[in-house]
């Protein structure tokens, strides 16, 4: 049972940071204290990110390496008990090697969802979804075959 006595107001205001200061102005020291030591993170388009606030601060750098403009704007916020919705827009310019795609210099637009986990004002566990493959056609580098393209429009 967590322990945490915070309102989900308090949860959002803890996630609102982590995107603003960890991702948009890339604030490491704001990594560690928002989000704890052992944290889980989940997230299938990068399947052998594992857990903890160390390789959390060296995948936002990595992200923010290949994409240095990358903003992330948030468009929903939803929070019940522990947990935090926040369904998001993220935007940047390929400029260095990002995911072995070398750089286009081409802006992407994804929008993805992040669900946070908080316990005792720390993001213990978060998990994200959004869709490579929309970057990867943006960027130039895949296209999705002719008759899937068709089943979209």
């Amino acid at each position: 049972m967590p322990t945490d006595t915070k309102q989900p107001t308090d949860n959002k205001q803890i996630a609102h940071r982590f995107m603003d200061e960890c991702w948009n102005q890339g604030k490491m020291d704001s990594v560690r204290e928002l989000v704890s030591d052992d944290c889980r993170i989940h997230d299938p388009a990068f399947p052998t990110l594992t857990s903890g606030a160390e390789n959390l601060m060296r995948h936002i750098g990595m992200c923010r390496t290949g994409f240095p403009d990358l903003t992330f704007s948030i468009d929903d916020t939803i929070a019940e008990r522990d947990e935090v919705v926040l369904h998001w827009t993220a935007q940047g310019t390929h400029k260095a090697p990002f995911l072995g795609m070398q750089p286009t210099n081409r802006n992407a637009t994804v929008s993805g969802t992040s669900i946070f986990r908080i316990e005792n004002s720390r993001i213990v566990e978060q998990w994200a979804d959004w869709n490579l493959m929309s970057l990867m056609e943006q960027l130039g580098v895949a296209t999705i075959p002719k008759e899937a393209a068709g089943a979209r429009t």
